[in-house]
């Protein structure tokens, strides 16, 4: 439960409006606390740090806040929508969880309502002279901080809506996602191969809802399944499809309440989620190359630069090493996602999308037969199967008997020392 919960309060954060909330209530409070802390101002600052010295930079910090806060507002949205028509939605919903943009509206925002509420307050009588040495003090480190963030916004606005910005968010949550997998392979449970390894007489754990596999709460999931002394054996995966009714898991013995409380375990949304699920960072990757290649946009050089990144990916996650203790709840068997998996979801699109361009398809073997020469057997043989359906897509699409030539060529260097 502290997994999910963990999980459900990084994903809220992420959120725009809800940092602008914390950002709009810490404001109010700011410009409300001012009276408590009269107390401890010297009697000599009140004459020059009175409302008249105050009230001109509240003034001026609310009306210049309001103009930037629009300006910016209009700036992310535009920014967003010509990425998300150059890549694809998915990376739309990547940029949104972008801390920097969110905490540089929201400070704008809250300074906004800081000044507002302050001049309210002013106007009201509810300050006396000695919190009004407290609101300028206040102020001064209200308009620090719009200095720090207006130029940290500056410099962000030179990369935001950019292809490169956008790849550079993207690689950045499949790094995250491959590396979260390759110290737990198995989410913190017992790998096994498959459903045949289930043992017959299982009692079904079925999914209360239809939609996406978002997250497993394997800690939770583990303690129920240790207190009720059964084993679990998850038979799906975070980012697999499920509907109502559905398995979800096998379990070796307990009741209905206790099928109800594992099936609790899972989140299950519309939309799906990179945390646990690497395969969908790199299909966000991967379909923003498909979208360069699409007649419209024609920029095969975006689809080989994608390639670059997630052979990048794909090799950190083949040499990274398992954690010490990768196996958390020996109670909970789930299957462990391989290099097929990966290979296939980074590179599928690739191949089909791709076929007709030998610079592309040329750069896609490279990969491959450098994932393979330095991997695992299952690497290697993953690579193999791709490289194999490489060869038959350009024998396909290729124009010319020079480039399916050229393409079946560079197959050797793979069996090479």
């Amino acid at each position: 439960m502290i997994s999910k919960l963990f999980f459900e309060l990084r994903r809220i954060s992420r959120i725009l409006w809800v940092r602008i909330a914390l950002i709009l209530v810490l404001s109010i409070l700011a410009a409300l606390g001012a009276e408590l802390l009269d107390p401890l101002i010297a009697e000599e600052f009140k004459d020059r740090f009175s409302a008249e010295a105050t009230l001109p930079i509240l003034t001026i910090l609310a009306n210049s806040m309001l103009a930037v806060t629009t300006f910016s507002v209009g700036v992310m949205v535009a920014s967003h929508r010509a990425i998300a028509e150059q890549t694809t939605p998915r990376i739309h919903r990547l940029l949104m969880e972008d801390t920097r943009t969110q905490t540089v509206l929201a400070t704008f925002i809250g300074a906004f309502t800081y000044a507002l509420s302050a001049i309210i307050l002013f106007r009201a009588g509810y300050y006396s002279p000695e919190a009004s040495v407290v609101v300028f003090v206040v102020t001064v480190l209200v308009v620090a901080g719009v200095i720090v963030s207006i130029v940290r916004w500056i410099d962000h606005l030179s990369a935001l809506g950019s292809l490169d910005h956008a790849l550079t968010v993207a690689d950045a949550r499949a790094r995250e996602a491959l590396d979260v997998h390759a110290k737990a392979p198995a989410l913190g449970a017992t790998p096994y191969d498959g459903e045949h390894d289930i043992p017959a007489g299982t009692q079904r754990v079925v999914s209360p809802t239809s939609g996406y596999i978002r997250l497993i709460d394997i800690e939770h999931l583990g303690t129920i399944a240790k207190e009720a002394g059964v084993s679990v054996y998850l038979t799906r995966c975070p980012g697999d499809t499920v509907l109502t009714g559905q398995t979800l898991a096998r379990v070796d013995g307990g009741d209905d309440a206790l099928c109800d409380d594992l099936a609790a375990c899972v989140m299950i949304d519309a939309l799906r989620s990179p945390e646990q699920d690497p395969r969908y960072a790199l299909h966000v990757l991967g379909e923003t190359a498909t979208k360069a290649l699409s007649p419209g946009i024609n920029d095969p050089g975006t689809a080989v630069e994608v390639i670059i990144r997630l052979e990048r990916r794909l090799w950190d996650w083949a040499r990274t090493e398992p954690s010490d203790d990768p196996v958390k709840m020996p109670m909970i068997y789930s299957r462990p996602l391989g290099a097929s998996d990966f290979l296939e979801t980074a590179f599928a699109g690739l191949m089909r999308d791709g076929a007709g361009q030998i610079e592309v398809l040329c750069r896609l073997q490279d990969a491959l037969v450098t994932l393979a020469a330095d991997g695992s057997d299952d690497m290697r043989q993953a690579a193999r199967d791709l490289l194999d359906q490489v060869e038959a897509h350009g024998d396909t699409a290729l124009p010319t008997e020079a480039d399916k030539a050229r393409l079946r060529s560079r197959r050797g260097r793979l069996d090479q020392p």
